[in-house]
């Protein structure tokens, strides 16, 4: 049997054979894609630890932080426990911070605290939080942010007048008077 051109066939027969090399393709096709997938499937899963150890030990290590003495809590955030959680509240009151879906108000502030407080890195402090490095970065972008907006409250220019305590000290007038005077001729005197 000669094979015959598609130029020559007529067109039902060259439809139907048009249809059968489709409908070998997306046979062919179909039979490649679930080889892959069972392929897929067969293979070993990654098991990784269980993730309710670490919730705990995370949960852990925040309610030492919190619940302890102050000390502790000012050795570890750098503020008593009481401001902590004022700071915390007006976050929450003012609509600056929310409490996500995995942790709360308070984890975020007490990493941006430990970072800055303990200038670590947030390769360090992942470890302590049990977060990963990726959230410890965008928790901290949040908080620092809410920060910014609390600026005109909380940032507060510095003073340029002499205290009243130290003007009127026999003990520091005299010496802070000359150091005061040596300062404005080493600004004046400069070219």
């Amino acid at each position: 049997m000669a094979l015959v051109g598609l130029a020559v066939m007529d067109p039902p027969t060259r439809h139907l054979l048009s249809c059968r090399v489709a409908v070998l393709v997306v046979a062919i096709s179909v039979w490649v894609f679930l080889r892959f997938r069972r392929r897929i499937l067969e293979r070993p899963a990654i098991a990784y630890g269980p993730m309710l150890e670490r919730d705990i030990e995370r949960q852990n290590n925040l309610r030492f932080i919190y619940h302890s003495t102050d000390s502790e809590c000012v050795d570890q955030l750098r503020m008593g426990r009481a401001p902590f959680f004022q700071f915390c509240d007006l976050f929450r009151t003012r609509g600056l911070l929310r409490d996500s879906l995995h942790s709360n108000i308070e984890e975020h502030v007490a990493m941006f605290l430990h970072v800055v407080g303990h200038n670590q890195r947030f390769r360090c402090i992942h470890n302590v939080f049990r977060r990963s490095i990726e959230t410890v970065s965008r928790y901290f972008a949040e908080v620092l942010y809410a920060v910014g907006e609390l600026r005109a409250e909380m940032i507060v220019p510095a003073s340029t007048a002499t205290p009243a305590k130290i003007q009127n000290s026999r003990r520091w007038n005299p010496y802070f008077k000359v150091l005061m005077e040596n300062i404005n001729e080493g600004v004046g005197g400069r070219p």
